[in-house]
């Protein structure tokens, strides 16, 4: 049996140790790049439709990534079926209200200890330095913030094309704000309300919104029990961002009450694991280890039986075939109501 499966037993308490080791050779080249054409065939769109802007990004940040070796291929695959055997973690379960309670807490803390540095407003679950999977494989970027500079471009991309026409902005299960806070960025003139089922995050977020001086507002809002007097006026966008994979499935409620509200459009950026394919072992192991956490699924079918009944139009569903290493949490589905 491979060495390494020893070593990373032994890890297993930090798994991320063994796979940030194994791209610390420095005379490693990382000779491919995810560029314009990239990013634009992830996204479903031409190149042409991107604004300069998001060009600009795109050319600024580093993309540059490598190909693991066979035997890294190999360590990467290993290191993952054990996280999977290993993992406990429960969507949905009782506990984790408190575990995400803290998590938000603690964010707002780093933020007033830095001085408002919009750096520490990343969630924790953004992870600096790891593999990550582009196109059902296993890659290892130059950039330890690959994850993160690859949100921000698609995060640019999908408020300029969804969110330009619109006048308020909802973001459900916002966390830290640092999506609402990019929003603004892009459209300084906009209404933001960001809303979150644990007063820590709309602690953070009121915060945000007096620092930086923005038209943001904060508010508690329970998904799995939403409030229908939460008023969301004509002229509105709505997006999630790994929210709705919080509730364990049980997506009927907020559906409720989404329906129920006269908005413009719905962008939801969520796992779905119906998107894997059979023909990947990365995707394989995607694939089980969103299942055995139990991070929702049927969201796509939920949106197509809803556009069968003409209660919706769904303008795209896109895998972008990106992800960080354990799964792919990064696929788009957007909507709008049938008036």
């Amino acid at each position: 049996m491979n060495i390494n499966y020893f070593r990373m037993k032994r890890n297993l308490k930090d798994p991320f140790k063994m796979v940030k080791n194994m791209n610390k050779d420095t005379n490693k080249d990382y000779t491919l790049t995810f560029g314009i054409e990239e990013f634009a065939s992830s996204f479903g769109c031409a190149p042409e439709t991107f604004s300069a802007g998001l060009c600009k990004t795109i050319e600024v940040l580093n993309f540059n990534y490598r190909k693991p070796t066979f035997e890294e291929n190999e360590n990467l695959i290993l290191e993952a079926l054990l996280k999977i055997e290993s993992d406990t973690q429960v969507i949905g379960a009782d506990e984790r209200s408190e575990v995400w309670f803290n998590g938000w807490q603690e964010n707002l803390q780093m933020y007033r200890d830095s001085g408002f540095d919009d750096a520490s407003l990343t969630p924790k679950f953004v992870r600096a330095g790891n593999p990550v999977r582009l196109n059902k494989k296993f890659v290892f970027p130059e950039d330890s913030n690959f994850e993160l500079n690859f949100i921000e471009v698609y995060r640019q991309w999908f408020i300029e094309t969804y969110l330009k026409d619109v006048n308020n902005v909802y973001e459900f299960g916002c966390g830290t704000g640092f999506n609402l806070l990019h929003v603004n960025r892009v459209f300084p003139d906009k209404n933001l309300f960001g809303s979150d089922f644990v007063q820590s995050s709309v602690d953070l977020v009121n915060e945000l919104s007096k620092q930086k001086g923005i038209p943001l507002i904060g508010d508690l809002f329970d998904m799995l029990k939403p409030d229908f007097d939460y008023n969301l006026p004509s002229k509105s966008g709505v997006y999630t961002f790994g929210s709705l994979e919080q509730l364990a499935s049980n997506l009927d409620p907020m559906f409720e009450f989404l329906l129920s509200k006269e908005i413009d459009v719905c962008i939801h950026t969520e796992p779905a694991i119906e998107l894997y394919e059979d023909d990947s072992v990365v995707d394989y192991l995607g694939k089980k280890f969103q299942g055995k956490r139990g991070y929702t699924s049927g969201l796509i079918a939920k949106l197509r039986e809803l556009e069968a009944d003409g209660k919706i139009e769904i303008l795209q569903l896109k895998r972008l075939y990106f992800g960080s290493f354990f799964m792919e949490g990064y696929n788009l589905m957007v909507w709008k109501p049938k008036k």
